[in-house]
């Protein structure tokens, strides 16, 4: 590929990666339930169980016969939550009962403990009310409902859904592997070996930790000098235990950018190279043989926590079956946006305010990761726009903080 290509459009980038992504199908492995947070199940999920299991009682209080309306009634036994009841209702007979506890066979409604007075096992009735009370068995869901379908990332409340309709295993997709290299002579992992035109290496543990936040499975993080051949060494090597690849640095056209070459000459078919987006426009996506694929990312950290989330998230969802999940928002801007060019869109470090409006916040340039800590997301500038007036709407990416 011509180290020169034109730019594309961010959509046409989007497309290209589906594209190549499209035969991609994931591998499962059967996991306990309790394990299984932030997994992708790879089929539908179906209840083993009603919800409830059976009528049950939705507040403390009597239960009495359908049907049977008296002023007091005689109370036979006390059922909590847990229990069943032994002994069957009759006309003027009734059944403390807890709730969650499952109601005597025949029970018309809950007479709520505050709507009775109790006196000497006899239950005397204060207030009459038109609502039974009752949780009929399976009014949540039936057995053989789909609880979650295929796709579905697995949260607490997911988990919690599935073990309530009794399914303790699950098969979820194999986490996707990921081998990260960060390039560059000017790199180091700790501060007693900064010196003049050294900087720490942050892009690699941040591009580690995000992976690790959205699933995936570290297998490989090295350090990189501007080399050709140990950039082709890395790559290969990274290829080949991994899934996804990750690059940062060496994307550009300089003298000491070796990723593009690194990358065709390890047999790699490089998709694009430039990308009409600010920050990140000398993203690189190639692809091996046997669907694996490879992201050299921009060197500053800013655009790599961007891109990120833009395009080797959308990678890993299609390798996991994880259904498309791109969170955008349209909110009103808080205040009056300018920029000089308009050729590419542009993703503006930005806050949301308490009113629920945008708010840019200072940023100088994608080399400002600090920028990152008081925003909650980016603010998409489309291209041509080189104005916003206060209270335009604007789309809005909330992906700082956790989010996707």
């Amino acid at each position: 590929m011509n180290q020169f290509e034109p730019m594309i459009s961010l959509e046409e980038a989007f497309r290209i990666v589906d594209e190549t992504m499209a035969e991609t199908k994931p591998t499962g492995e059967r996991v306990p339930v309790r394990s299984a947070v932030g997994r992708v199940v790879i089929a539908d999920q179906r209840s083993r169980l009603d919800l409830p299991p059976f009528d049950k009682a939705a507040m403390d209080g009597y239960a009495v016969p359908a049907g049977d309306l008296h002023d007091e009634y005689r109370i036979i036994e006390t059922v909590p939550a847990g229990c069943v009841g032994t002994q069957p209702l009759t006309p003027g007979t009734a059944a403390k009962v807890m709730t969650g506890a499952a109601v005597p066979d025949g029970t018309g409604k809950i007479i709520m403990l505050e709507h009775a007075e109790e006196r000497a096992n006899r239950m005397r009735v204060l207030k009459q009310d038109g609502a039974p009370h009752i949780c009929l068995k399976g009014e949540d869901v039936r057995v053989g409902d789909v609880v979650l379908a295929a796709g579905t990332l697995l949260g607490p409340l997911e988990v919690a859904n599935l073990i309530a309709c009794g399914i303790t295993e699950v098969e979820v997709a194999r986490r996707p592997r990921v081998a990260i290299l960060s390039t560059g002579d000017e790199i180091v992992d700790s501060p007693d070996a900064l010196s003049p035109g050294k900087i720490m290496n942050s892009n690699g543990p941040m591009l580690a930790a995000l992976a690790e936040q959205h699933g995936m499975e570290v297998v490989a993080q090295e350090s990189v000098p501007d080399s050709k051949e140990a950039t082709q060494a890395a790559v290969v090597a990274a290829v080949g235990s991994s899934d996804i690849t990750m690059l940062s640095g060496g994307v550009s056209v300089g003298e000491y950018d070796f990723v593009l070459g690194a990358l065709a000459a390890a047999g790699l078919t490089v998709r694009f190279s430039r990308i009409a987006a600010q920050p990140g426009k000398p993203t690189v996506y190639a692809t091996s043989a046997d669907g694996k694929a490879v992201f050299g990312l921009p060197g500053n950290p800013v655009s790599v926590f961007l891109m990120f989330h833009l395009f080797v998230l959308r990678v890993a969802d299609r390798m996991t079956g994880k259904r498309p999940e791109r969170r955008e928002v349209v909110l009103p801007l808080a205040s009056q946006f300018r920029r000089k060019k308009a050729d590419r869109v542009s993703f503006v470090p930005a806050r949301m305010t308490e009113k629920g409006a945008v708010e840019p916040v200072s940023f100088h340039g994608s080399a400002h990761l600090a920028a990152l800590m008081s925003a909650d997301g980016f603010m998409r500038v489309p291209v041509g726009v080189t104005e916003l007036a206060e209270g335009d709407e604007v789309i809005f990416l909330p992906i700082i903080g956790g989010g996707r």
